[in-house]
């Protein structure tokens, strides 16, 4: 399982596009703020984790 933090960004974005070029989508999690934001990316099939740096609970 590969977690990419960012997710949603352009470089989060770009590099989960580049892995789904070289794994399946039931290997790669997705780490997002705002879960409305990671549509594109549920639909290809990536796990998406909701999470935020600022909440250390």
């Amino acid at each position: 399982m590969i977690l990419v933090t960012g997710a949603t960004g352009q470089l989060g974005t770009a590099v989960i596009q580049n892995l789904l070029d070289k794994t399946s989508a039931n290997q790669i999690a997705a780490l997002v703020r705002d879960e409305s934001k990671a549509s594109a990316l549920k639909e290809k099939g990536v796990d998406i984790r909701v999470g935020n740096y600022d909440d250390t609970a």
